[in-house]
């Protein structure tokens, strides 16, 4: 209830609500969620955490970059 409550708060802000960004596939899960039941958002990308793609992918560090790029250059 309290993230529902925030987002509904935020997207009162007039927040273009067509596409969200999502970090790290447990908060998609959560938001997909939330989204199921409230229809916030008409699209969700899911991006992998900066966290985890240091810790556990640095050699391909670069295809993560690369695949922000895309995502973020697609919402302008």
């Amino acid at each position: 209830p309290v993230m529902i409550k925030s987002l509904k708060n935020h997207i009162s802000l007039g927040l273009d609500t067509s596409e969200v960004f999502i970090i790290g596939k447990k908060n998609a899960t959560f938001i997909e969620k939330i989204n199921r039941q409230e229809h916030f958002f008409d699209n969700m990308t899911v991006l992998e955490d900066p966290r985890y793609i240091q810790q556990y992918k640095s050699k391909e560090k670069q295809l993560y970059i690369d695949k922000y790029l895309i995502a973020l250059n697609k919402a302008l």
